[in-house]
């Protein structure tokens, strides 16, 4: 993968974690603000800019780990985690494995007509 590629998917899972401490402090929805959410999260990497933030929380959206309002050109500014949301952020795993399973799913062969009768033809009593 390219550098951007895994920079998109680090700015999302920051957004994610900040969410969580966010709600964890009583904010149910707070303003997105790249400069906030890099130094709650410890961004090392250069600083966030608010276009990567806003793309971030649209894909969240997308995704159904956040709701609210899509304000074009703004992603979600008052975003809010959604309980699969909270799950997904308290296992402090990256987004991507998660992307990059539901992928490889996609990819499996489908099942030929005979394959699908054999298999629903046995549990059917």
């Amino acid at each position: 993968m390219s550098a951007a590629t895994d920079r998109q998917w680090a700015v999302r899972d920051a957004v994610l974690r900040w969410l969580l401490a966010k709600t964890t402090e009583g904010y149910r929805s707070p303003i997105l603000d790249a400069d906030a959410i890099g130094g709650e999260v410890g961004w090392a990497a250069s600083a966030l800019n608010d276009d990567e933030v806003y793309d971030a929380s649209n894909y969240l959206f997308k995704e159904g780990y956040v709701t609210g309002m899509p304000v074009k050109g703004v992603g979600i500014p008052r975003p809010m985690l959604t309980l699969v949301g909270r799950r997904v952020a308290k296992t402090g795993n990256p987004l991507r494995s998660k992307a990059d399973a539901r992928d490889a799913k996609s990819r499996r062969r489908p099942q030929t007509f005979a394959e699908a009768s054999v298999t629903t033809a046995g549990t059917a009593k």
